[in-house]
């Protein structure tokens, strides 16, 4: 399934333009031409990653930003804002609003999707990461809930090890034909 992408601008041509340079990289491309659009956009359909432009006239890219970023479901989504700006002040705004990235205008292809690639793999381990907490939380939780119950006198081990290997394979998703 390939990453989803949204990209929140105004501008009818940057929309067009960056959405044709990230779908023929693969990658399905949603669209919103407000900030407020980009917020339902994001909390609707959890992109894997956002584009995002600073000025735009309903609500700049830092209020939209921020709020992205302070909703509990979305935060970790990787935002990267683009603009005509080239004031220094700018990308420290950005960079305070939960900005990963910041990318001046005129765009460079190459360090766009260079970028794009970046945080989508960062993202991507950050996610594999916390599914292997949650796995070592589970185990853990199995084993203290284990030694709660330990008899010396009434342990077998085989069923002990059925169990285990059970939650793995249930934790996984995997499955196993006998």
């Amino acid at each position: 399934m390939p990453e989803k992408i949204l990209i929140i601008d105004d501008d009818v041509e940057t929309l067009r333009l960056v959405g044709m340079m990230l779908q023929k990289q693969g990658y399905e491309i949603v669209v919103a031409s407000s900030g407020l659009q980009g917020i339902e956009s994001a909390h609707d359909i959890r992109p894997d990653l956002i584009v995002l432009d600073v000025m735009m006239p309903d609500m700049n890219g830092y209020e939209v930003c921020r709020q992205i970023k302070a909703d509990g479901e979305n935060g970790n989504i990787p935002v990267v804002m683009i603009t005509s700006l080239q004031n220094r002040n700018e990308r420290t705004k950005g960079i305070e609003a939960g900005a990963e990235d910041f990318i001046s205008k005129p765009i460079d292809q190459g360090e766009v999707l260079a970028r794009i690639r970046m945080l989508l793999r960062m993202n991507e381990l950050h996610e594999r990461l916390g599914r292997a907490y949650a796995s070592i939380t589970n185990l853990a939780t199995f084993g203290a809930q284990a030694l709660k119950s330990f008899d010396p006198q009434e342990f077998e081990l085989m069923p002990q090890v059925d169990m285990l290997v059970g939650q793995i394979i249930q934790q996984s998703g995997e499955t196993i034909d006998r």
